[in-house]
């Protein structure tokens, strides 16, 4: 079978350097570098859990992204960037969406309620002891049962990027 494109040359050299643009980019989604150090290491506390700190492994990234609404939704952008930068477009905007439908799609999962739900010591309060500190500390409470969500600073830094 033999496919003849017909096109205008200028049309197609857009065309072309439209999909190799889209080929080299990048939709990073979750908790980026710029979020700093400290929500990069409570990300990592709660997606690993701690026994010290009695906290359970509740990973958020990967099992929201792995859900299958998440991820049809991505797909659907990112089929939308292939046939913008098809037609010599800028896909940028659909890559956007897909960023966005990720980032929405971590906070709807931990809004969910599947994880694991926190000790009736950091809802409600009270003493502790700390095996590193060798003494007793007191934890006042968060006064709720919403895992991962305290101050909201965590929750609200879940974002996207797009990487050229």
């Amino acid at each position: 079978m033999n496919v003849i494109i017909r096109d205008d040359p200028e049309a197609m050299a857009k065309r072309i350097r439209a999909i190799l643009k889209l080929k080299d980019t990048k939709v990073n989604v979750g908790l980026l570098p710029s979020a700093g150090g400290r929500l990069h290491f409570i990300l990592a506390v709660q997606s690993h859990g701690s026994p010290v700190m009695h906290i359970p492994a509740r990973p958020v990234v990967r099992p929201a992204l792995a859900q299958e609404e998440v991820r049809a939704a991505m797909a659907g952008d990112m089929l939308e960037a292939v046939k913008t930068a098809w037609e010599g477009k800028d896909p940028h905007a659909a890559l956007q969406a897909a960023g966005q439908d990720g980032a929405d799609g971590i906070r709807q999962y931990i809004d969910s309620g599947v994880l694991q739900p926190n000790s009736p010591v950091t809802v409600s309060g009270g003493w502790i002891f700390n095996r590193v500190a060798r003494k007793g500390v007191y934890i006042p409470g968060k006064g709720f049962n919403k895992p991962l969500v305290d101050s909201g600073a965590l929750y609200s830094a879940f974002n996207y990027e797009i990487e050229e």
